[in-house]
């Protein structure tokens, strides 16, 4: 990993997550893209070594790890060439499981929680849904009080994970009159009854992963299931997105890393004209500005996970790091694509994949226009 004087604390840590990826995923990565699916015993494997608990402390069976060493998981798992798998993982281990154990109740955090980090039950967290993307205040599902259960009824889209989850975080509306005090998340069985997945989604990218659709039909859950308390679901969110952005960053630097790295291998390899290409000008241009913007990207994202270490109001710079560095890769996955020419237009050579893969960064999470809008607003405070 590029960043290791970064996590110069970390540096065992990085040594065997990355022998880890060699060993036990790069191999099989091609096939579960073409398969459209990686199995679970991806999630057990890394769960068996510890891998799944990096934020969860001890005391649930994690290892009780800080944003810093979630980031250089983050950097060098991000590496691997499937971006949906890359995610999906993360989404699971790093803020799922993570939301649970800060704000879910004992009751929720016994039944889930070690599960979680074992591997042996997946999370997903529902917020989107089909007529409320970025604007989270539009969405439709509701939780409505019957005697002592609540009843959830409603429908969510874009779920990580949706068709594989054991158990969903779902955002809820409990009081339409409350304004942002009138959300509320629960954690929901997928057993329960009146829940099912309608559809499994077909995408550009991220094809070893699986995005649903969901339906909530008179869905009961108890008080045990609340998420921190009655009306703070909203709160809970932007909390949790700012590290969901700083994640999906961190990946896509990591991803934009490996494009920069394959363009400078085949650039020093094939020949044109009698020369290698690295010396054509125009080669040695896409490359410097790669390098460029990753540099920038990466001083700009490590800036805002040092606040965010320290607990700090790191809202405005996750804002800031997401769309340079989100919208960068993109650019730079473009360019690699550019710089093996037809070949980069394969599936024999990965750009291709980094470019699909990538191109969704900019839009989850909250997409590159929001995140100019929160720093908009900031600068004009």
């Amino acid at each position: 990993m590029k960043a290791a004087p970064y996590y110069a604390e970390h540096e065992n840590f990085i040594d065997a997550v990355s022998k880890l990826c060699e060993r036990e995923l790069a191999p099989h990565l091609s096939s579960w893209e073409k398969a459209e699916h990686f199995p679970n015993d991806v999630f057990t494997t890394l769960g068996s070594q510890g891998y799944l608990g990096l934020l969860i402390s001890e005391e649930h069976g994690g290892s009780g790890g800080d944003y810093k060493l979630a980031g250089a998981w983050c950097e060098v798992f991000g590496e691997l060439a499937s971006v949906g798998l890359t995610v999906a993982v993360n989404m699971h281990s790093l803020v799922i499981s993570h939301a649970l154990e800060r704000f879910g109740t004992p009751a929720a955090k016994s039944a889930w929680l070690p599960k979680a980090v074992a591997g042996e039950a997946i999370g997903a967290y529902a917020f989107t849904e089909p007529g409320a993307g970025s604007d989270l205040a539009r969405i439709r599902t509701v939780a409505t009080r019957r005697g002592d259960r609540w009843v959830i009824n409603g429908s969510k889209t874009f779920i990580t994970n949706g068709a594989r989850a054991d158990f969903i975080l779902v955002l809820t509306k409990t009081d339409p009159k409350a304004g942002y005090g009138g959300f509320t998340t629960f954690v929901v069985d997928t057993k329960s009854k009146g829940f099912k997945v309608s559809k499994k989604l077909h995408k550009l990218g991220w094809h070893a992963s699986d995005t649903a659709e969901l339906v909530f039909e008179d869905v009961e859950v108890d008080d045990s299931c609340i998420l921190g308390k009655l009306g703070e679901g909203w709160a809970q969110a932007a909390s949790n997105l700012n590290w969901e952005r700083l994640m999906l960053t961190l990946t896509s630097l990591a991803g934009a890393r490996q494009c920069l790295e394959s363009s400078i291998t085949y650039a020093g390899q094939r020949e044109a004209f009698g020369k290698k290409i690295e010396s054509f000008p125009v080669i040695q241009r896409y490359i410097s500005e790669m390098r460029r913007k990753i540099l920038l990207g990466e001083s700009l994202a490590h800036r805002a996970l040092d606040v965010l270490c320290a607990g700090g109001d790191c809202r405005t710079l996750v804002a800031m790091a997401k769309r340079m560095l989100c919208d960068d890769a993109v650019w730079i996955a473009d360019k690699a694509i550019q710089v093996h020419g037809g070949y980069g237009y394969t599936t024999e050579f990965l750009p291709e994949r980094w470019w699909r893969d990538l191109r969704l960064m900019p839009i989850g999470g909250g997409t590159s226009e929001i995140m100019a809008n929160i720093i908009i607003k900031e600068l004009s405070k």
